[in-house]
């Protein structure tokens, strides 16, 4: 006689948490590797074109959001609808860079800084831009679970992404100046995707078959 534990197919091997995240920014269109990890399932270093947010705030971690919308049909006599029909899904992409450094000053104000240099004196000054034009980028993050010997990486690239809301900014001793951002991914024509999932590491290919995924030969 099979243990309830049995039954209900209990794997304390697939509770995975993010120990550690991170998060790049690049040019959109930027595709993402063809492999995160190499044939060893350790981390490939990304294309230099992914710049890193570095230091993100603990308490806020990364979101990601999904609203899924949907329109019901109902029928006389009946207690339930009797159709459901899926009419939208907007994902969201969360978080609050600590770094203040050209690529989250460029993220949160909108300017483009490409041009800017430091005066002879070190002062760096820029102005908001006052359009409503949309700047768009490709979006990779990357969380880590395990311990370096066996670590299992968490991926979500988000091919086109674009800034839709920022917190406030608070000036004082309790937080860093960047605010919380809040990025939308959109479906890329080129990409046919908004948000793409992967799994790697070789602590992952040690469960890959225990989370239901046939290895290949």
């Amino acid at each position: 006689m099979p243990s309830f534990s049995t039954v209900k197919a209990a794997e304390r091997s697939l509770l995975l948490k993010p120990l550690d995240a991170a998060i790049f920014l690049a040019d959109h269109y930027t595709a993402a590797p063809t492999a995160y990890t190499n044939v060893s399932s350790a981390l490939q270093a990304l294309p230099e074109a992914f710049e890193p947010v570095g230091l993100i705030k603990k308490k806020d971690g990364v979101t990601f959001g999904k609203k899924v919308d949907s329109e019901r049909t109902e029928s006389y006599g009946e207690a339930e609808p009797t159709r459901i029909d899926m009419v939208s899904i907007e994902h969201s992409l969360e978080f609050s860079p600590q770094q203040v450094s050209r690529l989250t000053l460029e993220l949160t104000t909108r300017a483009d800084l490409s041009t800017v240099t430091a005066g002879a004196n070190g002062e760096v000054r820029f102005a908001e831009p006052t359009s409503l034009s949309v700047r768009y980028y490709s979006a990779l993050a990357i969380a880590k679970d395990g311990d370096d010997a066996e670590p299992v990486y968490i991926f979500r690239y988000m091919p086109m992404v674009a800034l839709t809301d920022t917190g406030d900014q608070t000036w004082d001793m309790a937080d860093t100046i960047p605010p919380k951002v809040t990025m939308t991914p959109f479906r890329d024509d080129t990409a046919g995707f908004a948000v793409e999932h992967a799994f790697g590491g070789l602590g992952w290919k040690n469960i890959a078959v225990k989370a239901g995924f046939a290895t290949t030969p």
